[in-house]
C-alpha cells in the first residue's frame, strides 16, 4: 500500500472507534480554517464549483458546503466509510441537502466522471503528500477534461529544494514530518510537480509557503 490510508479496514475501524477527524490527520480546525481562508484569499466565490480532492470525513467540505451555493461542492476519496462519516457527523440536514450524496465518488483510480459539469476549482489538500509520482501524473491527466479552462488546481506538497539530494530523507518543520522520495510521506521538488504535467492541458506556477503547520508547500495548476 502506498499509504495507511489505503487500509480502508483499519480506517473504517478507526471511524467506528470515533476517530473520523484524527484519521485524516487531526488538526480539525487549524487546518479547516486555513483552506477555507486560503481558498478565499484566491478569490473562491460562492458560484464557483469546487472539487474536495481527498475530501475525507469533510474537513474542509463542512465549511466549504455552508459558503457556497448549494450544489457547487464535490468530493472524493479512497474510502466510503469517511464520506459518510463526514456527511453524518459534519453536516446537518441543511447542509446534507446542499451537497447530496451523489456529489460525492468513492474510488482509488481518479475517476472524475460522476462530475457533472466542470467545476472551476480544484484542491487537493494533503493528497500528492502520499502518492508515487505516476499517481499525481494521472490525477492531472484524468482530472483535466472535468475542468473548465482556465479554472485552478491547488496541491500541497512536501518540498524538496532543487539543489537538494532528493533521495534523502527530510525533515519538513515546523512538525518536523521526516519525508522521502520513496514511501509516504513523499517529498517532491518543483520541477517534478512541473514533470507531472506530462502532456495534460495545464499550465504548472509555484506558490510555495502558506503557513501550513505541518510545513506543506502548495501550487496551483491552471487548465488551459
Amino acid at each position: 500500500m502506498h499509504s495507511g490510508y489505503y487500509d480502508l479496514e483499519a480506517v473504517a475501524e478507526g471511524v467506528r472507534d470515533g476517530a473520523h477527524r484524527q484519521i485524516i490527520g487531526g488538526l480539525w480546525d487549524e487546518i479547516g480554517d486555513h483552506q477555507m481562508a486560503f481558498l478565499k484569499a484566491q478569490g473562491l466565490t460562492p458560484n464557483d464549483r469546487l472539487l474536495d480532492v481527498g475530501c475525507g470525513s469533510l474537513r474542509l467540505g463542512a465549511r466549504a458546503i455552508a459558503y457556497l451555493d448549494a450544489g457547487r461542492y464535490f468530493g472524493t476519496d479512497i474510502s466510503e466509510t469517511l464520506i459518510d462519516a463526514g456527511r453524518a457527523q459534519e453536516l446537518d440536514d441543511a447542509l446534507r441537502a446542499r451537497a447530496p450524496r451523489d456529489h460525492f465518488a468513492v474510488n482509488d483510480d481518479f475517476d472524475f466522471g460522476f462530475l457533472p459539469e466542470p467545476v472551476d476549482v480544484a484542491i487537493a489538500q494533503s493528497v500528492f503528500t502520499h502518492l508515487p509520482f505516476n499517481h499525481l501524473r494521472r490525477c492531472l491527466a484524468r482530472l483535466a477534461p472535468h475542468m473548465a479552462v482556465g479554472g485552478r488546481f491547488f496541491v500541497t506538497y512536501f518540498d524538496c529544494p532543487e539543489d537538494a539530494d532528493l533521495y534523502l530523507p527530510r525533515r519538513q518543520e515546523p512538525a518536523g514530518v521526516v519525508t522521502h522520495d520513496y514511501q509516504d510521506p513523499y517529498h517532491y521538488r518543483m520541477s517534478d510537480l512541473e514533470r507531472a504535467v506530462d502532456r495534460a492541458p495545464w499550465r504548472y506556477q509555484p506558490i510555495g509557503d502558506w503557513n501550513h503547520p505541518r510545513g506543506q508547500q502548495i501550487c496551483v495548476y491552471v487548465r488551459t
